[in-house]
């Protein structure tokens, strides 16, 4: 039997054994754009605001048109593999359609309003008040990566920023417009955030932060109880950091011939940004990897950070023409032409490899691998 038919048959020989624990939707790696593309968002405002610019300069009508065109590429790129019907009633639609709307509706009045006041108004604000306005931004767009908005303790974040206005010296009207819009902002997202939080903490809706992947390892010895020794052993060396553990004991052996034995493993790891390095520490042991939740491709998303507009297209071309890959699309922050994000659909079983090409670009960033 050859390598890639003995691995079909693992791989569905687990989905069929634990397939709510193994397996995940190709969407569920696609449709996650719009939600990280809201994660940008906060993490440009943020910086913009650190930056003491008015917040009546930031241009929101773009940013709503650029993040419903995550939305409209994440689609496109989930009908590629599952059926409208299966996108269209999965959590991850909602979620989508949830944070495009609502951002909007965040967005909008922002916009209007800057359009009626930003003739009055300065450009900058480098006052006391607006420094505690980025900083709350700043750990709220950090705090996204991890906890989801709809956890947010935004009753809290609401609470603190009042004490902030109350104690900070020389406001502006600026600063005055600003703290008024973002505690209304607070109060809303609090109320709205509590049904979204019932929903996603219900058990048939929770979703751990682990991927279960298919791994390989070649080895020359013949036995397969040592062949397993041998593959332990390479996985003992990982750095304590890394998360990569057996599950259930899930070690296949294949021989082939008299050269090698293969040694299959399904390990759990975790999910987004610290998938990329516990990706190569299992390839420097020469552990590879075949299937990520089943799945033979995925998504990732690079930064181009350079010098101007011109050179990030160059870049762009340059990061397509790689062999192997397809752009899912991109988008700027509407603030630096020097930037740009670019996702791509990648295969699995060439994923290190292509995230070191991506890499050997100077000026490019994997700044995430969606993951499941």
């Amino acid at each position: 039997m050859g390598q890639q038919k003995f691995l079909a048959r693992l791989n569905k020989r687990l989905i069929l054994t634990d397939k709510a624990r193994y397996k995940r939707e190709p969407y569920q790696s696609y449709m996650t754009g719009p939600e990280w593309g809201n994660v940008e968002l906060a993490e440009d405002f943020a910086k913009f605001l650190r930056e003491s610019n008015s917040m009546f300069q930031f241009p929101y009508f773009r940013r709503i048109v650029d993040l419903w065109g995550i939305f409209k590429n994440s689609y496109q790129a989930a009908r590629k593999y599952n059926s409208f019907w299966q996108i269209a009633t999965s959590e991850y639609m909602l979620m989508d359609v949830f944070v495009c709307f609502f951002t909007t509706i965040e967005l909008l009045p922002k916009g209007i309003l800057s359009l009626l006041v930003r003739p009055f108004l300065k450009k900058e604000n480098p006052t006391e008040f607006q420094t505690h306005l980025a900083a709350f931004f700043t750990r709220y767009a950090n705090d996204l990566q991890t906890i989801p908005f709809y956890d947010q303790n935004y009753a809290k974040a609401r609470h603190d920023l009042a004490k902030h206005y109350q104690h900070s010296p020389d406001k502006s009207w600026i600063d005055w417009i600003s703290f008024k819009f973002v505690s209304m902002e607070l109060w809303a997202r609090h109320w709205i955030s509590k049904p979204l939080h019932h929903w996603f903490h219900q058990e048939t809706n929770l979703v751990e932060a682990t991927t279960d992947i298919v791994v390989k390892f070649n080895t020359p010895h013949i036995s397969s109880a040592a062949a397993t020794h041998a593959f332990t052993t390479k996985l003992a060396r990982l750095d304590p950091s890394i998360k990569a553990d057996i599950v259930n004991d899930q070690i296949y052996t294949k021989k082939y011939k008299s050269d090698y034995t293969s040694v299959y493993a399904r390990l759990r790891v975790s999910r987004y940004s610290a998938f990329k390095p516990a990706l190569h520490a299992l390839n420097e042991q020469g552990i590879y990897l075949r299937k990520i939740a089943g799945q033979d491709q995925v998504q990732v998303k690079c930064e181009i950070n350079t010098v101007n507009e011109r050179t990030v297209k160059l870049i762009q071309n340059k990061l397509e023409q790689i062999e192997g890959v397809s752009s899912v699309g991109d988008y700027g922050d509407r603030l630096r032409r020097n930037r740009r994000i670019c996702l791509f659909d990648v295969p699995v079983k060439n994923l290190a490899d292509k995230l070191t090409e991506f890499e050997n670009i100077e000026d490019v960033q994997v700044k995430f691998i969606h993951n499941f």
